[in-house]
């Protein structure tokens, strides 16, 4: 079915002063910048609001965004958009009792203020406060911990099975945008969804844009649905065209419903959704709170799979959202003024005001730049992404080279498919892709290229920890599920010149290559000349300091070398002298160097931003266990085995798993130590 707008009311937001802010929710005359805003505890406060209180509420909800989440840093753009529909959900269902599922979740800000999370929302995404996302822990409206895109449609139709198939039984309810409805999982949600007939409402978020423009044809599809006015009045003009038929009587009624059937399909042709056994909605104004009350109402009494399609703007009432929706997709702290009044504190990083060192470019800058230069040397090369373009550093290289430049959309299992018919046919693809996000398409890397064993280079970047975005987002499982992997070779650079030679080498190798790299900027005192690295080989390590006969050994892989370096200079200082090594490779490993140093040395001790179980450490142990008269105990550092909380910063992580230079001097002399006892 096809409707049209109505008018209707919205919900209201959370009380409360954000901690560790500027009391500017209060003016010189001692009256509160948020009135409505401050009478909203929790959802039940703002269901006792007036429907005409609502748009005011939703002012009051979006300027308190715009004052406060520039300060913390976190997703502004998405929660802009989602104002209304966000209090329209609390005022029209009791999501205690009705179950509500936030696709990705990085959009559930407004909701964590309207249900009492208000005063603690300036410990955004800091250390020991709110996570950026859902959480269980936080709060019984939060129902997952989630932060991957297209799974809410699944999830909820799952508590659909749950919540039981009664009228007064409590209603399933997922939230999903545009970008992530494009993820096959999704459809293949909506496929299960349309068969079953479980009451579940699926609200489309549709606003054109994941982190950068929503691409394919179904977002093509959806565009029509929006720009094309004559579709949101289908229903009525073809009611209209009905009636003025001469006949008349409750015979043809049904006659009359087909025949409106297929001239609704004509006004709007592939109605994908309706096709799959699921009622369509819309497209309904998204940022008319009290319509969307009303749609809300009237959704709520229909049976079976519903998707009510909202129409809304990212970013929406940000100065730079109508030009510029990516730039406020995620800001950081103290990266923009509010924009609401008065002025507001800019709270610099936690860790701004003890940066010690130069730095280089960050990781993903160097596999950018890089990556462009070789492939202007190489028409073979092609660049692909799942929906992460700027993320992953690759708009210029969209920009200059666009026929070699593709982005599938949140669709990494596809992308990586993609990538190994490239291969087959002789291309040189290269799948950039978060570590975290490409276990979503285990299955291709290991059918369609390992076991083909095919040339595809991906790039993993946000491989180890990434500071606020916190267990949901951190790469640290990649080694792991690569390992076991044949043919595979697993690389990491310590620096922006190994980032190139990497490159280089893996799109020369002749079977699976894979690149890690942090979120983190590289060294900016690389502190040996290129001409004088060892030359870059698959299983061939770099020892970058011998030690003076500790018989102590650091392997470090990718960006700990810097850090394992650190630790070797404060010991030198005093007096204790050990050696460095740059793995290089975590597979295959430089067993024969590795087999010398568990000969001759007393202690190994092996670091890496991974997982414990499964990781480097896991794959030297291994290969010390082959080595005959092996002597060196292995002291493994690695992340324990646990999730990793989020923090203020990649450093503070760094510090709480025990992985950063002191932990690592620590390691060196407790090694000391237990040879002395010996």
């Amino acid at each position: 079915m096809l409707v049209s707008c109505a008018r209707a009311p919205v919900p209201g937001c959370a009380k409360a002063q954000a901690n560790g802010m500027n009391d500017s929710a209060n003016s010189d005359s001692g009256h509160s910048a948020y009135p409505l805003l401050d009478r909203v505890e929790s959802p039940q406060d703002l269901r006792g609001l007036g429907r005409a209180e609502l748009p005011q509420l939703c002012a009051e909800l979006r300027s308190y965004l715009l004052e406060t989440v520039p300060v913390t840093g976190g997703h502004l753009g998405s929660n802009l958009g989602v104002v209304e529909l966000t209090v329209a959900l609390h005022r029209v269902f009791d999501l205690r009792r009705d179950r509500c599922v936030w696709d990705v979740s990085h959009q559930a800000y407004p909701h964590k203020i309207l249900t009492g999370r208000r005063g603690r929302f300036g410990t955004l995404r800091q250390t020991g406060g709110l996570c950026g996302f859902t959480h269980p822990e936080e709060s019984e409206y939060d129902l997952f911990h989630t932060g991957h895109a297209g799974t809410s449609i699944s999830l909820a139709l799952g508590l659909a099975h749950g919540l039981g198939s009664d009228r007064d039984a409590p209603h399933a309810i997922a939230v999903i945008g545009d970008a992530s409805l494009g993820a096959g999982v999704a459809f293949e949600a909506l496929n299960n969804a349309g068969a079953s007939q479980k009451r579940l409402l699926v609200i489309l978020n549709d606003n054109e844009w994941s982190i950068s423009k929503s691409v394919g044809s179904l977002a093509k599809y959806l565009s029509r649905i929006r720009s094309a006015r004559v579709i949101q009045r289908a229903g009525q003009e073809i009611h209209g065209l009905l009636s003025a038929i001469p006949v008349i009587g409750q015979k043809v009624d049904r006659a009359l419903d087909d025949l409106g059937e297929v001239m609704r399909h004509a006004v709007v042709p592939g109605h994908v959704f309706e096709e799959l056994g699921v009622t369509y909605v819309g497209p309904v104004h998204g940022h008319d709170v009290q319509d969307l009350v009303e749609q809300l109402e009237r959704v709520k009494a229909l049976d079976g799979c519903v998707l009510l399609h909202l129409l809304t703007e990212k970013g929406k009432g940000h100065p730079n959202a109508p030009t510029h929706p990516e730039r406020v997709h995620g800001v950081k702290p103290g990266s923009a003024p509010r924009t609401s009044g008065a002025e507001s504190k800019k709270v610099p990083a936690r860790d701004a005001a003890v940066v010690k060192k130069p730095q280089g470019p960050a990781y993903t800058t160097a596999f950018a730049e890089s990556l462009l230069r070789l492939a202007e040397q190489d028409v073979r090369v092609h660049a692909i992404t799942a929906g992460m373009p700027s993320g992953t550093g690759l708009e210029n290289f969209a920009e200059r080279l666009p026929a070699r430049f593709h982005d599938t959309g949140i669709t990494e299992q596809h992308a990586v498919a993609l990538a190994a018919g490239m291969a087959k046919a002789g291309l040189r693809p290269v799948a950039a892709i978060y570590s975290t996000f490409l276990q979503r398409a285990y299955d291709q890397v290991f059918q369609e290229v390992a076991l083909q064993n095919l040339p595809v280079l991906f790039c993993m970047d946000r491989a180890g920890l990434v500071g606020q975005d916190g267990p949901t987002h951190n790469g640290v499982f990649d080694l792991a599920y690569l390992r076991t992997l044949p043919n595979f070779v697993l690389a990491s650079p310590r620096d922006a010149t190994d980032m190139r030679r990497m490159l280089e080498l893996g799109l020369r190798h002749a079977g699976p290559f894979a690149l890690r790299y942090p979120r983190a900027n590289t060294t900016g005192n690389e502190r040996i000349h290129p001409s004088e690295r060892r030359e870059m080989l698959p299983a061939r390590a770099e020892v970058l300091s011998e030690g003076e006969g500790t018989g102590v050994m650091i392997w470090a892989l990718g960006a700990m070398v810097d850090i394992a370096l650190d630790a070797a200079e404060r010991l030198a200082a005093a007096g204790i002298h050990v050696g460095v090594v740059d793995a290089r490779f975590a597979k295959p490993l430089d067993a024969e160097l590795l087999g010398i140093h568990a000969i001759q040395c007393r202690a190994l001790i092996t670091l890496e931003e991974h997982q414990r179980a499964g990781g480097f450490g896991s794959a030297v142990l291994e290969c010390v266990n082959r080595v005959p008269n092996a002597r060196a105990t292995v002291k493994v550092l690695a992340l324990p085995d646990r999730f990793m909380d989020h923090k203020t910063s990649r450093e503070e992580q760094l510090e709480e798993a025990g992985i950063d230079a002191a932990a690592v001097e620590r390691a060196v002399r407790l090694a000391l130590n237990a040879q002395q006892a010996v």
